[in-house]
């Protein structure tokens, strides 16, 4: 299995150059098996990115298939629905899967992110590939085109987000963004299962850990948790992911530094374009 980060960034995207080397964009991560069949998780502006890269091959020739995990839908999740070009392209078959919001369904609120008031696309039905909207129950397993999804609900705040098992080519990926467990160092039973034995963990670690006091309640970990869910998982390999729009390269390169000296597994900091092989 590859992977490919397209977006790394939260809250809200950013740029300058001292965003350049992990990149300013809001989450969207790429998976590929050894096949070719391909899943992404979540629509941020990085979504953007990868419907570039997509548009030069079956996509853009109204050929492709693809499923597309949300976590939440937090803006910073979607902003790359009304941009990706794909949608655009007779043709194709998109199958979009995710909780459904409190209060809401998954397709009613991205009907809305599609409305007059917001865009010019006026609606989802406007879009002129194939396109699904799946409501998942967290909790539930899906078989996903060479891909085996387990899904779980944990904290973000006052919500909930879901967090996803990957498994594929004999590889497993957990994703954790956007999570804030009650105590940093006591994640979770349903994150630590997802993560159990994890070839790759992609946590959340949107705070350094000095920064944590005055911003506990957001909804989002400090490198601490990121820790906390590796060592009791086992997991083999730790990625800190949903970098704070305030984290530049110098701050992110010192956190994993100080990260590295007392981790008894290697730690990187995700960053836009690179790639994984698992």
């Amino acid at each position: 299995m590859r992977l490919r980060f397209w977006g790394v960034r939260g809250s809200f995207a950013m740029c300058g150059r001292n965003f350049l080397r992990y990149g300013g964009n809001t989450p969207c991560v790429e998976l590929l098996t050894r096949d070719g069949e391909r899943l992404v998780i979540d629509l941020g502006t990085g979504a953007t990115e990868l419907a570039k890269h997509l548009m030069k091959t079956e996509f853009g020739k109204g050929k492709g298939r693809l499923n597309i995990l949300l976590s939440h839908t937090h803006l910073d999740h979607i902003q790359g629905l009304p941009f990706f070009a794909p949608f655009f392209i007779p043709g194709n078959r998109i199958r979009i899967l995710g909780a459904d919001p409190a209060g809401s369904t998954l397709e009613a609120t991205l009907q809305n992110q599609l409305a007059p008031c917001y865009s010019p696309l006026e609606g989802l039905e406007n879009l002129n590939a194939y396109v699904t909207i799946d409501s998942i129950v967290p909790g539930t397993t899906l078989e996903l085109d060479g891909f085996h999804v387990q899904t779980a609900a944990v904290p973000h705040g006052n919500m909930w987000t879901t967090a996803f098992r990957i498994t594929a080519d004999d590889h497993v990926v957990t994703f954790l963004s956007d999570v804030e467990y009650a105590q940093p160092d006591q994640p979770s039973p349903e994150a630590i299962a997802l993560a159990q034995g994890a070839d790759l963990l992609i946590h959340d670690a949107m705070h350094a850990d000095h920064e944590y006091g005055h911003r506990r309640g957001w909804g989002h970990s400090p490198v601490a948790a990121a820790f906390a869910v590796a060592r009791a998982a086992g997991a083999k390999r730790l990625i800190l992911y949903h970098h704070s729009p305030d984290a530049t390269d110098a701050m992110i390169d010192a956190v994993v530094a100080d990260a590295q000296k007392d981790s008894p597994i290697p730690v990187f900091a995700a960053a836009e374009g690179t790639y994984l092989e698992l």
